[in-house]
């Protein structure tokens, strides 16, 4: 990885002070990991559980939300009991308070690789129920691509009341014609979705500041379990050595979980862009509540839950390197140009047959 070490030592670390699950999370982001392969969390506390649970998609002092959290619980722990001969600790066996078994996850001892299996068989039963939920939600895609949007606007508020300079924010919609011409480049055009139909660029004024807007986004915005794995995009961040370079941080990279060989060899490739545009990338599968629209659903129960996900992509860089990436190749037009000539070119068996206003193509 050609990234660079980042100077996390500085102005934002005092702004946003890090924590281990902050560097974790950060660290799955930026590599395409799943968070299926974890071993521990860490959070430090009950609150540090709330602001978690919210991102997901439940506010953990609402009974409502408090009896679906145990019902998504207890799916999981009948699912282990059925399918896996695990005698599983006693403590993770009798939680009331599924943030009691977030905490467990995060202390070292028999029950914290108990309550980490449970915690991922959860972590698919809500997507599921999220995803079903979506289908049979009768509302139109714009409607709930506005709840994400504002979302992300009332993040990018508190990144900028944190004192994390932005020197550009875009939000856009992919048009129809564009999500043609990406399906038509693809291999997999028939059964692939299209993750950035709804996508967000954050330039920050410094490469460290990008960093601090990573650890903002997954602590008010993104569940770092919802980051889709296999297509995150990392050319700017050297994190192993922007840990090993503050004495403020090696503690931290030495309680780093073990992650998983030859993760990086599955960082999103784009052909078409140019070999000096750089970039960090991501998509994520947004929670996002819609309590006032469940009744539309025909029988919905609120055993159904109430949070559908929507796939979103963000892409963030330094001032710095947004400019370079307008310049010569990297140009967005030029980038364009090589997506239509490659649609072009499966297109049409023999180019040479084919004119385009009266003239032969090459």
């Amino acid at each position: 990885m050609d990234g660079l070490s980042v100077n996390a030592g500085g102005m934002v670390q005092r702004l946003l002070p890090y924590g281990l699950q902050d560097v974790e999370q950060v660290r799955l982001l930026l590599r395409g990991d799943s968070a299926l392969d974890w071993r521990q969390l860490a959070f430090r506390d009950v609150e540090h559980t709330n602001q978690f649970l919210h991102m997901v998609g439940f506010d953990p002092q609402d009974p409502t939300d408090a009896q679906r959290l145990l019902a998504i619980y207890r799916r999981a722990l009948d699912y282990v009991d059925r399918h896996f001969d695990l005698a599983l600790d006693e403590s993770v066996r009798t939680v009331d308070d599924v943030r009691q078994l977030l905490l467990l996850a995060s202390r070292p001892g028999i029950a914290q690789a108990h309550a980490c299996i449970l915690l991922k068989v959860m972590h698919v039963v809500h997507h599921v129920a999220g995803r079903e939920l979506l289908f049979r939600l009768p509302v139109a895609m714009n409607e709930l691509f506005h709840r994400v949007e504002t979302r992300v606007f009332a993040t990018i508020d508190g990144m900028k009341a944190a004192g994390l300079r932005l020197t550009e924010f875009a939000g856009s919609r992919k048009s129809a014609d564009s999500i043609l011409t990406k399906l038509l480049c693809r291999r997999d055009s028939l059964a692939a979705e299209v993750h950035d139909r709804l996508r967000f660029r954050v330039v920050t004024e410094t490469l460290e500041e990008t960093f601090g807007a990573l650890v903002y986004m997954t602590r008010h915005l993104l569940p770092f379990n919802y980051v889709v794995p296999g297509e995150s995009r990392n050319d700017l961040i050297d994190l192993a050595a922007t840990l090993g370079a503050d004495p403020r941080l090696t503690g931290i990279a030495d309680l780093l979980q073990a992650a998983r060989m030859g993760a990086e060899s599955r960082q999103r490739f784009n052909q078409f862009s140019a070999s000096g545009f750089r970039m960090i990338n991501f998509v994520a599968d947004i929670p996002v509540r819609v309590d006032d629209l469940v009744d539309r659903v025909r029988d919905h129960q609120v055993s159904d839950g109430s949070v559908v996900f929507l796939l979103t992509e963000f892409q963030l860089m330094d001032a710095a390197t947004a400019e370079n990436n307008n310049n010569g190749d990297n140009d967005h037009e030029l980038y364009k140009e090589r997506q239509h000539a490659r649609v072009f070119e499966r297109l049409t068996a023999d180019p040479s047959l084919f004119e385009r206003n009266g003239d032969p193509i090459d």
